[in-house]
């Protein structure tokens, strides 16, 4: 064991070689860094823009709430999407309602055109009857002549 902490001792031992470097020491004085960055002037705060571009950034990640209620809005949107091409197909290619309310639309004007030629042959023939029973004679003043607006 001696043998192990001998070597060891030597290799650690400053100025052999595969020695590893102690640290430089540290100084009380201000880092570089800082010191360049008041020589430069780079220690004033971010412009506006940049505050509200970084908080807009900031909610656009997954699981803020923006970022939901977006991520909500575009799957309602493409989810209606959806809805739409599937009701459209469904009526091009399985709905055939339209045939049968289409049929039923012919069958009632039919039925109406029917009805309104009985109605015009009942007329004509109540002013038939009327006509048959008509006396101008009765349309006459008492013991005064026919006016001639009152004769066929």
């Amino acid at each position: 064991s001696s043998f192990a902490s001998a070597s060891t001792r030597r290799l650690n031992a400053p100025g052999t070689p595969g020695a590893h470097p102690s640290p430089p020491p540290r100084s009380a004085g201000p880092s570089s860094a800082a010191m360049s960055r008041q020589i430069e002037g780079a220690a004033a705060k971010p412009s506006f823009f940049a505050r509200v571009g970084s908080s807009i950034a900031s909610q656009l990640r997954p699981g803020a709430a923006v970022y939901s209620v977006g991520f909500g809005i575009a799957a309602g949107v493409a989810l209606s999407g959806v809805v739409y091409l599937g009701r459209t197909l469904q009526v091009m290619l399985f709905d055939h309602e339209y045939y049968k309310l289409q049929s039923r639309k012919r069958y009632f004007e039919k039925q109406l055109i029917f009805s309104r030629e009985q109605e015009e042959a009942q007329s004509a023939h109540y002013m038939a009857a009327l006509a048959a029973e008509y006396d101008p004679a009765a349309t006459r003043m008492p013991f005064k002549p026919l006016d001639a607006k009152y004769r066929f």
